[in-house]
């Protein structure tokens, strides 16, 4: 259960400190627990990772077509019954059987706790532990327990025999007591001389029969109490309440009271307000002529004596069934008691220690200083534990935790040892895994980031106590995510274990190589002589990359791009050479990939002002500091006019700041979510007092970035602004760039369709400046094109632009879609486009972006002018 508590807390820690949780992380996929997302209310099994596939011996696939029901074993109700139970012990998760693909079944525990996944809905993670061998081994322990408990009944029904001749050897005391009162009495009646002899006898029985410490009630043939012991007084408070009164009032439902005799019938009898344990034994008393004179009753109070049998069968059941072992030594040192779980710890049986010294299991791991300490501190303390080496029978040295405690006599003397110890083999190869998945990638072996920080941090201290020099390179792979989505993730695994040898392979032994994560790989190169050295060692490693990877029959063509930089030349930092690393490999990807570049103080400069620009950026919206423009659109046959909605920002810290800057920073951000939002209402809500002003239909166009449709429902969100704002959905246009497109996703697919479904018109933005591909037009509900000013700007002189405009258009014909050429500038390129049948122009022919006071002046214009 200490792992089950382990991986409850990682996950607990895990889950809050994300807002939603991907079945497609590699942290949940690669994770060595078995875990698996479930749907709350179907059951159904959302994902599994690798663990949880090859644990149920179901592939991935199948098992996210199973509902969780289909492997647990128990039903609704008795699902219920163990929910219950679990709440009832205060545990926080459920024991259920599971049955794996092969047919056996798996007594598992279950720790589920909700998330919220990247769609927004509510899912539950789940986390599996195998606890089958501990169920067993719980079963074994009780049959042992039931054993010892059957020898404790032996024992006790001996002690209740010895008991039951003591009881019979009083009652047979008794009853000549009784027959001598009688005979005295008829000596009384003759012989009045013999008075005060017979007075005296009575009162010698009497006091016999006060002192007996046992409760005794004489009773005549029906039952009536006739007299009682002074100890019945003491115990009941009063001698006379119960005379002339029936037994059976004392002792209710008593099957003495019914029979002629009874012997040692347990019974519990509430006396002053506390329940206490009897052993009642009933005789009958005789007189001299065998007739029945009535019955003595003897309670003897066993509560004491059952509790501490109940004390002993407890301390024995402990002793014999702890998993920790137990040795019982004298003040000698010498072994007088062992358990069982000592025997099955060292193989030696009880027999074979008794009497010997616990040197005997010494490993030789310590020297005698060590053992004079800890009897040193034994003897001061009366206690001592920590770790300790010791040998089994079989030779094998096993490490293990003790605690070892001097007992006390009266005289303050050590009377006796007892030690307790357990092997704890296994948890110090637990801790060793543990540490090892804390500090090293799971796929490639290399460091992980902790670790490398962790090493980079040393490496730090020692350069900067000795004035070395430190290199470090950061290493990205160039188009591995490509060779990742189409020969897919485990190729991509291959391709990455594979590269971490080829990047340790040409490393020196005290180098630290590590795997940032992703494609991301980092050294650490201690104690430079000259950047010859890493030059030579950032080359072998470019050549050793850009080698083909044969990766189960399929051929992969890689390369890295490095970047590096020095302590101290460039910072005496780690979080400062670590940025400067990082801008250094960027650099290198700008000067087209597989090969290095050193940091430079440029490099540094621009990193600072992106870090202004991010920090600026957060506080735009709350800040009122976005504002939007509008561009007209203008349909050559002057039947429709619309306008282009365009984000603009001024900064109160750096001013206008160009689109081309901040929307990229944006969209890594996550900002462009809230602002693409707030430009859509602005948009939308201003759309909508245009269109009831003019008498042309009018549209407006919206920009919607690729992140947007990754993150959100964007057709949700379209809904909801129609709705708020009333404008109709044929009013509006969203722009796409090719980015969206060639994601090739069917949730983005969704999307598009349910936008057309509306009415929303959807236009392709700068065809043919990206990966243009005539399948989109296709696959895609789109309903316009809009040729980039790339293609505009040297019409009509430019032979071939006006022949790819053309076939632009022309195509767009075929395919029902509108075209929209940007960047219109003369009259000549308006001319053109015209003449080639193009349906809408844009660019500064018409108008630069107006703010929306002033667009509502060249909408009034445009009207008054048709």
């Amino acid at each position: 259960m200490k792992i089950i508590k382990t991986i409850t807390l990682y996950l607990a820690l895990y889950c809050s400190s994300v807002a939603a949780l991907s079945s497609h992380d590699p942290v949940f996929l690669q994770h060595s627990a078995v875990m698996m997302v479930i749907h709350p209310q179907s059951g159904q099994i959302i994902a599994a990772n690798n663990s949880a596939a090859k644990f149920y011996g179901y592939p991935p696939d199948e098992l996210t077509r199973m509902r969780i029901q289909d492997i647990n074993q128990l039903n609704a109700e008795q699902v219920a019954q163990e929910r219950t139970q679990a709440l009832a012990e205060g545990r926080n998760y459920f024991i259920f059987r599971h049955e794996l693909a092969d047919g056996s079944l798996r007594t598992v525990s279950v720790y589920s706790t909700p998330f919220v996944d990247e769609n927004g809905r509510s899912q539950l993670l789940s986390v599996i532990h195998d606890i089958s061998t501990q169920r067993e081994l719980q079963d074994s322990l009780w049959y042992y327990q039931n054993n010892l408990e059957e020898q404790v009944q032996a024992q006790t029904q001996e002690i209740q025999q010895i008991n039951n001749m003591r009881m019979l050897l009083l009652a047979s005391t008794i009853v000549i007591l009784l027959v001598s009162i009688a005979v005295l009495s008829v000596l009384f009646l003759r012989l009045r001389t013999a008075k005060l002899r017979s007075e005296a006898q009575g009162a010698r029985l009497e006091a016999i029969f006060n002192g007996i410490d046992d409760l005794l009630i004489f009773t005549d043939e029906h039952g009536t109490i006739l007299s009682t012991n002074k100890r019945v007084a003491d115990r009941f408070g009063s001698q006379t309440q119960w005379l002339n009164q029936s037994i059976a009032k004392m002792l209710k439902n008593n099957p003495c009271t019914n029979e002629s005799s009874c012997h040692q019938i347990p019974y519990e009898l509430q006396v002053q307000n506390q329940i206490s344990t009897f052993s009642v034994t009933k005789n009958p008393v005789l007189d001299i002529n065998r007739q029945l004179l009535g019955y003595i009753y003897v309670l003897q109070d066993i509560s004491e004596l059952l509790a501490q049998e109940k004390e002993q069968r407890l301390a024995r059941t402990v002793f014999e069934t702890t998993s920790e072992g137990v040795m019982v030594s004298d003040k000698n040192n010498r072994i007088q008691m062992v358990n069982r779980a000592f025997s099955e710890i060292t193989g030696f049986s009880g027999d074979e220690v008794m009497g010997q010294s616990p040197a005997m299991f010494n490993s030789g791991h310590h020297g005698q200083a060590y053992f004079s300490r800890l009897y040193q501190t034994l003897n001061e303390r009366g206690h001592w534990e920590g770790e300790i080496w010791n040998r089994r029978k079989s030779g094998d040295v096993f490490p293990s935790w003790l605690q070892v405690s001097a007992v006390f006599d009266q005289q303050g003397d050590i009377e006796m040892y007892v030690a307790l110890f357990n092997d704890i083999t296994s948890r110090k190869h637990h801790e060793q895994m543990m540490w090892q998945q804390a500090n090293f990638d799971t796929l490639t072996g290399l460091a992980n980031r902790p670790h490398y920080h962790e090493k980079f941090d040393l490496a730090l201290e020692v350069a900067k106590d000795q004035q070395t020099r430190l290199a470090i390179c950061f290493i990205d792979l160039d188009r591995f995510k490509a060779i990742n989505d189409t020969l897919g993730h485990h190729i991509g695994d291959l391709l990455l274990i594979e590269a971490a040898q080829r990047i340790q392979d040409c490393t020196r032994s005290s180098d630290t190589v590590a795997r940032l994560g992703g494609d991301e790989f980092a050294i650490l190169l201690t104690d430079i002589k000259s950047i010859r050295d890493v030059e030579m060692i950032a080359n072998k490693i470019l050549h050793q990359l850009s080698s083909p990877f044969v990766l189960e029959g399929h051929d992969a063509f890689v390369s890295g791009s490095i970047g590096i930089t020095f302590y101290p030349d460039d910072g005496d930092d780690r979080k400062v050479l670590l940025r400067n690393a990082d801008s250094a490999m960027y650099k290198a990807k700008e000067h087209g990939r597989n090969c290095f570049q050193f940091y430079t103080s440029a490099m540094h400069e621009n990193a600072k002002a992106r870090s202004l620009l991010e920090g600026a950026l957060h506080k735009a919206l709350p800040n009122k500091e976005l504002s939007v423009v509008y561009q007209p659109i203008q349909d050559m046959q002057e039947e429709r006019i619309g306008c282009e909605a365009l984000l603009r920002w001024r900064s109160e810290i750096l001013g206008d700041v160009s689109p081309m800057e901040f929307i990229p920073i944006s969209e890594e951000l996550g900002l462009i979510l809230a602002m693409g939002e707030w430009v859509l209402y602005q948009a939308c809500a201003q759309a909508k007092s245009w269109y009831e002003q003019s008498s042309k239909p009018f549209f407006v166009t919206v920009n919607v970035s690729s992140t947007q449709f990754k993150r959100q429902d964007v057709a949700v969100l379209v809904a909801q602004v129609l709705r708020d704002t009333g404008l109709p959905a044929k009013s509006l246009t969203l722009e796409i760039t090719e980015n969206v497109l060639a994601d090739n996703s069917d949730h983005i697919l969704r999307q598009l369709r349910s936008l057309r479904g509306m009415g929303v018109e959807l236009a392709i933005d700068d065809f043919g400046t990206g990966y243009s591909s005539l399948s989109y037009l296709k696959r895609f509900p789109l309903s316009k094109l809009k040729i980039d000013k790339e293609f505009i700007q040297d019409l009509p002189s430019d032979a071939e632009d006006r022949a790819l405009v053309k076939a632009i258009i022309s195509m767009a014909a075929n395919l029902n879609l509108k075209v929209v050429a940007e960047g219109v500038e003369t009259i000549e390129q308006l001319g053109l486009l015209k003449q080639l049948n193009c349906d809408f122009t844009q660019g500064y022919y018409h108008s630069r972006p107006l703010s929306a006071e002033d667009f509502t002046v060249y909408l009034a214009r445009f009207n008054e002018s048709r």
